[in-house]
């Protein structure tokens, strides 16, 4: 984006957006900061978060001026956001590392998606879970990448 002058700390703060268009709201807000010369040193979409986008700038009125006239931005969250809970936010979460043989997943994409399984076995190595679907008449075993399951409930209860 831009260089950062040392006289000048940057903060962070939220933009909030339409669900579903913070990466459009993000790519115009890089345009107009490279057209119209804004101090913004960073924009940054996180994926758990729908309808935000933050943005690091020294000042929450230079967010709100590379916002200004965009359809999609509602407009800037009042307060400064922290690093820690934005470093939080980026920081992927292994799924894989908290499930053991005998828990039940639900399955959260492709083809089995909304289905309740089983895990059989867990590969961490290679990020993928054996699971043995359980919404089918027949034993199913699949191999599915650890991203493509959440915990459903723990086993035992």
């Amino acid at each position: 984006m831009e260089q950062r002058s040392p006289s000048i700390q940057p903060r962070l703060y939220a933009v909030r957006t339409v669900a579903g268009r913070e990466l459009d709201v993000a790519l115009i807000i890089e345009q107009r900061v490279k057209d119209e010369n804004i101090p913004i040193f960073s924009v940054i979409v996180p994926s758990q978060i729908r309808g935000y986008v933050i943005v690091e700038t020294p000042a929450a009125f230079h967010a709100a001026n590379a916002i200004q006239g965009i359809r999609y931005a509602k407009g800037v969250v009042p307060g400064i956001l922290r690093y820690e809970d934005v470093e939080r936010l980026l920081r992927p979460e292994a799924v894989v590392e908290t499930l053991k043989p005998g828990d039940v997943v639900e399955i959260i994409s492709g083809p089995f998606r909304g289905m309740k399984a089983q895990v059989v076995r867990v590969q961490p190595g290679r990020n993928e879970v054996v699971l043995n679907v359980l919404e089918v008449e027949y034993p199913l075993q699949i191999t599915v990448p650890g991203d493509s399951v959440r915990p459903a409930r723990e086993r035992g209860s």
